[in-house]
């Protein structure tokens, strides 16, 4: 089989993470990855922040917990109150896919989260494809000052981020619906 089908066939959302850094030119090459997708009208607009810094993920925790905590949803407030939950599960690195106000932005996003995910698996790496962090940005003065502290450009705003690390779990093969594919000749 080609190595980059075996590749996205392979890759599983990763969970738990052991406690070892990716290596820096890991990461360049999964940033790479990133900046590769295909874009709308080549308009390439995201930008991308890898945080390794233990504190600021800590404080991207509390600020998803503390969103969480006043949400509506049981769970949310339940997740929140577990002192050992992490929304990029506890991953060493963060990326954050942060993108523009254009159009298309939210797409041009998710195609370079899933460029990286993929990249990730092929250097043996795990990855989970993340939304629900961004809970950390919903409240303003908290957002600016966080958004100020990863460096991310005015305009941008994150959309998507991928927890990034040596798995620590190896997630079974989901089962694949094949009702979902028609190919008309």
């Amino acid at each position: 089989m080609n190595e980059t089908i075996s590749a996205m066939l392979s890759r599983r959302s990763i969970r738990s993470y052991k406690t070892r850094q990716v290596s820096d030119r890991d990461l360049n090459w999964i940033l790479e990855a990133g900046i590769y997708a295909a874009t709308s009208r080549n308009m390439q607009s995201w930008y991308l922040t890898a945080v390794q810094n233990k504190d600021l993920l800590k404080r991207l925790r509390d600020a998803a917990c503390d969103t969480m905590l006043k949400s509506d949803n049981e769970r949310n407030r339940e997740k929140a109150l577990d002192p050992g939950f992490s929304p990029f599960y506890n991953a060493p690195t963060l990326i954050i896919v942060s993108g523009n106000e254009s159009r298309n932005a939210r797409v041009d996003c998710a195609n370079a989260t899933q460029n990286m995910c993929v990249a990730a698996n092929s250097l043996g790496l795990g990855s989970c494809y993340l939304a629900s962090f961004t809970m950390a940005f919903e409240n303003p003065a908290v957002a600016a000052v966080l958004l100020r502290d990863l460096g991310i450009p005015e305009g941008y705003s994150p959309q998507f981020g991928v927890a990034l690390g040596y798995a620590d779990e190896q997630p079974e093969t989901p089962h694949r619906r094949r009702d979902v594919i028609r190919i008309l000749k």
